[in-house]
């Protein structure tokens, strides 16, 4: 790839002559009559011409005649271009007045009008304008600073000049400084606006514009060489090498070159093979005059910094082209191992994820031929943490993409599928009772269908990765029906045998048993998405919570908070299910039904008597310029009414499927959803999110057995993978039907995916509770932190879910040993212990403290040795980080950077990551995602000095990473 940029097109011209304006017409007449005017008052006889040659640019957009003020009479001056001899005597032919003068503007030098021409020009001679005058004049500035009329300078008026005629000048009106003209000239010649200030990062962003790089090389050697030695004389070794690329044609490949120079010099201080590549580098790109060590080192620092601000700045095109040059440019120099231990380059992150893969399957017993039910140790998930750990480490590394989060949830679901045995999935947390089992599924197992889904919708070009991924789905799908299998067994036995007064939450008693109690002060808003599984309901409830604007509770169970499921009836069907909810009793029925029975129920005394209404998904279409009906917002508003609102998107997903190949589910994908809970937050009220029943997924795998009354209910005799269910909550087939709990049966023609039957995915049905952010949670209930609505193996290595505490909640047991939900996350340096039950900090449910600053004062008279100074201590009494925070407005307080610092630094690597909200929490600032996302970014202003990637927000800006040791070169370099 040749990126020459000399020896094309023609050769550097002489400076340009500038347009001239009317006011230097005139200056310059004005002059030339004062100087005619001396030379007679000392006895020479007066010159008869009234004509004046200027060398200028002939072209002339000014009036054709002007009128100059002298002498107390007006003078009529006529102005014409001559670009040539021949043009000027025609000029001189035309008539004029007697006392009109005539200014020719020509380029043409003195010898080519002969002396007869010259002879009728004023002064006999062609009038040549002093540029600094003419851009004073046009800039109306005071003064020119006497430097700048030295001859080394000449060239830079005219710059100036160029410049003004295609952009606004604001100098004001005092002297141009030296200085000043310079760094105009220097800006606009590397790509930038008149004034702006030019660093590393701005070189070379303009070495990667092809235009600008060539218009710079035709600039006239004079100025080109000016520029190049001002730059490299205020910016030092970036401008110094990459000017060396320029004089070598490799200019265009500058960035790449940088990202090769810095992969080989890590890699060269340990394989001699990267030292010689790395030697044959110099000498490709630089020839015998190679840039010193510490030229080249700050160089290929400021590349990176490059390609990391393309990263951040949503400029995936250009960053992908730039990372494949770079990697062919170590292809060409034999260093292709090089690129592939990358940490930044995507040879590199291909490397990790098929090291990933392969980890993975080795876990799995290593190939096809392992048992389908094998399941893999604890220990065998060691080198799979490592390879994850090695995965995060890389910068290109996304958990938000789509091999990012596979990656993520292959090694969750070994995580699971380590805590149990072939004969025990579950482990020593196996349930014994129909509500344990539901728990189960809201706590573990829908969590498992989560990852699952995650890890089968992804795509991959790695093949030892798409190998891993395949193997480890069936491998969790075997494990899922073993699972289901028992969960069928023990919620039938209560299903079947359950007392009318038994307190487990179900589809019949699902108002009374939560929502009722939240309607004391305000009406709730109750939304029912139907076919809404377990897996769907913990991604919507991470945005709402996300969002900041509804904070979810749960009901109190001993002494903590957890989130709950209720049991759909059989057949788990939307007639059934859904119609028995919303009625408050076991009934079947359509939207008629509903909505008459559910303002029949709020009406009874046992509710309170409440007015209510009902709307179905229709109901909620509306005309241009309105988010809801009027009549919809009314109701929302008067906070007297309960709401119930009915949304059938995911329902008619698994008959029509969804729009794309993903397994995600936002807000904006459920209809007005969003909208709803904005409306019910603006009005202050509780919101009750839940489902009627739950649904599976048709992957291809599900086998029409035989023929039903629907896709996954019938009656007659169960077979293998099936159950007899019989009693009052079977509201289908003479209180009989036959429902298979394995998820590859059906009875009808394939759809996308099915419910009716009694897998857990589709009996359980989630049950989110909110209110807005600022409420003290009701009696009974408390806030819930994100680490009672997650297991801990979802976040945190098996080595920690061993140690994990376990909740306090005796009648739990799913939630306590190996796999016990994590009361608070990993420890952060700065950060108080979070109790079981506080959410966040709270007390009572009321609003969550603000975190205290950990204590950064050194101790009396700096005795490291009784109280050693940290990181972040030795950083904000550096004389560096004071200006630098001086620079930025707002800026966070030195002790808040300072407690980011330390939380990040505790983490004990070379490049620690923690979550935004954990960056937060340590310097006592609030921890909603869009909050910590804003704070985290003040503080990288004050730390990433000259645009320098210090601390950065990778990962989606879902974390915040510290590069430690490009911190102390910032900011201790000069020892602290």
């Amino acid at each position: 790839m040749s990126t020459a940029v000399h020896g094309s097109g023609p050769a550097p011209a002489a400076p340009a002559l500038g347009r001239v304006t009317e006011e230097a017409v005139l200056s310059a007449l004005e002059r030339v009559l004062k100087a005619e005017r001396k030379r007679v008052s000392k006895g020479h006889p007066a010159s008869a011409s009234r004509v004046l040659a200027l060398s200028a640019d002939p072209h002339w957009d000014g009036p054709e005649t002007l009128t100059l003020a002298h002498e107390g009479a007006d003078l009529t001056v006529r102005v014409a271009g001559a670009d040539s001899v021949l043009a000027a005597v025609r000029a001189l032919s035309m008539p004029r007045g007697t006392d009109e003068y005539l200014v020719l503007l020509t380029p043409r030098e003195p010898a080519e009008f002969g002396e007869a021409l010259l002879g009728r020009f004023l002064g006999e001679d062609v009038l040549r304008l002093n540029s600094w005058e003419l851009l004073a004049t046009d800039l109306r500035i005071t003064g020119v600073d006497p430097r700048l009329y030295s001859r080394h300078w000449s060239w830079l008026a005219d710059t100036l000049r160029g410049i003004r005629a295609t952009r606004p000048l604001r100098l004001g009106a005092g002297v141009l400084k030296l200085e000043q003209a310079l760094s105009i000239a220097v800006s606009v010649r590397f790509g930038r606006e008149p004034g702006d200030q030019i660093d590393g990062a701005a070189l070379l962003e303009w070495s990667r514009d092809p235009n600008a790089v060539t218009a710079f090389t035709r600039l006239h050697e004079d100025e080109r060489e000016a520029l190049r030695t001002a730059v490299e004389r205020s910016l030092g070794a970036v401008p110094r090498v990459l000017f060396r690329l320029l004089d070598r044609g490799q200019v265009l490949d500058a960035v790449p070159i940088g990202l090769a120079l810095s992969e080989l010099a890590d890699a060269a201080r340990k394989d001699q093979t990267a030292h010689t590549a790395w030697i044959r580098a110099q000498e490709r790109y630089f020839g015998a005059h190679q840039p010193g060590p510490e030229d080249t080192a700050d160089f290929s620092l400021a590349c990176v910094a490059a390609l990391l601000r393309l990263l951040d700045g949503h400029e995936q095109a250009q960053a992908a082209e730039t990372i494949r040059r770079a990697e062919e440019l170590l292809a060409e120099l034999d260093a292709v191992p090089v690129a592939r231990a990358s940490r930044l380059l995507d040879a590199g992150l291909h490397s990790r994820l098929a090291d990933l893969g392969h980890q993975i399957t080795l876990a799995l017993g290593g190939s096809d031929d392992a048992a389908e039910d094998s399941l893999p140790l604890p220990q065998d998930l060691r080198e799979v943490e490592a390879a994850l750990e090695r995965l995060r480490g890389h910068r290109r590394h996304d958990p938000g993409d789509a091999e990012g989060r596979a990656a993520l949830d292959a090694v969750r679901l070994l995580r699971r599928l380590a805590g149990g045995t072939a004969q025990r999935p579950l482990g020593a947390d196996t349930p014994t009772t129909a509500h344990q089992w539901i728990q189960t599924h809201v706590h573990h197992t829908g969590w498992v269908d989560r990852a699952a889904s995650g890890i089968w919708h992804t795509g991959t070009q790695i093949p030892e990765l798409h190998q891993a991924l395949e193997t480890l789905y069936r491998r969790v799908r075997a494990w899922r029906a073993q699972i289901d299998a028992e969960f069928a067994r023990v919620v039938n036995r209560w299903n079947g045998n359950h007392a009318p007064s038994d307190a487990q939450p179900r589809a019949e008693n699902l108002l009374a048993q939560f929502v009722r109690p939240l309607a004391a002060d305000r009406a709730p808003l109750v939304v029912v998405l139907d076919g809404m599984s377990v897996e769907v309901a913990v991604q919507l409830a991470e945005e709402v919570n996300a969002r900041g604007r509804l904070a979810e509770i749960g009901r109190v169970n001993g002494e903590t908070a957890d989130r709950e499921g209720a049991l759909a009836t059989v057949p788990s069907t939307t007639n059934c299910s859904r119609a028995s909810l919303l009625t408050g009793s076991l009934t079947t029925g359509k939207q008629d039904k509903e909505r008459s029975g559910f303002t029949k129920l709020w009406g009874t005394p046992a509710f309170g008597r409440r007015e209510a209404v009902l709307y179905h998904q229709r109901d909620l279409e509306s005309g241009a310029g309105l988010h809801l009906p009027l009549k919809v917002q009314e109701a929302l508003d008067d906070t007297g009414t309960v709401v119930g609102v009915v949304l059938n998107t995911i329902d008619d997903a698994l008959a029509k499927g969804r729009e794309g190949n993903s397994q995600i589910w936002e807000l904006h994908h459920v209809g007005k959803l969003g909208t709803l809970l904005d409306a019910a937050a603006r009005a202050g009220r509780p919101v009750v999110l839940t489902s009627d029943h739950g649904h599976v997924w048709d992957r291809g795998d599900c086998v029409r057995t035989q023929s039903g009354e629907s896709a996954r209910y019938r009656t007659g005799e169960a077979g293998t993978g099936e159950v007899v269910v019989t009693g009052d909550r079977v509201l289908l087939g003479d209180g009989r039907l036959v429902v298979p709990h394995r998820e590859d049966i059906r009875y009808t023609d394939r759809k996308e995916g099915y419910h009716g039957g009694f897998s857990a995915a589709e009996m359980v049905i989630p049950v989110l509770v909110f209110l807005p952010a600022p409420d003290e949670a009701p009696k009974g209930w408390d806030r819930l932190a994100p680490g009672r609505t997650e297991p801990v193996w979802w976040s945190q290595p098996l080595e920690a879910a061993f140690t994990g505490a376990a909740t306090s909640s005796a009648d739990d047991t799913v939630r306590s040993g190996v796999f016990a939900t994590a009361v608070q996350a990993p420890g952060v340096a700065g950060t108080a212990p979070v109790a079981p039950g506080k959410a966040g900090g709270t007390t009572g449910g009321g609003r969550s403290r603000k975190q205290p600053v950990p204590d950064q004062t050194p101790a009396l008279f700096g005795d490291d040795a009784l109280a050693p100074r940290t990181l972040g201590a030795k950083v904000i009494g550096s004389a560096q980080f004071e200006i630098s925070r001086k620079r930025v407005a707002k800026a966070p307080s030195a002790e808040e950077i300072a407690a980011v610092i330390d939380a990040l630094a505790a983490v004990d690597e070379t490049h620690p990551r923690l979550p935004v909200s954990a960056v937060a929490r340590a310097a006592g600032k609030p921890e909603a995602v869009h909050r910590a996302v804003r704070f985290v970014k003040m503080v990288s202003k004050v730390l990433n000095v000259e645009a320098y990637p210090v601390l950065t927000l990778p990962d989606g800006e879902r974390n915040a990473e510290l590069n430690t040791a490009l911190l102390q070169q910032q900011f201790l370099s000069g020892g602290s």
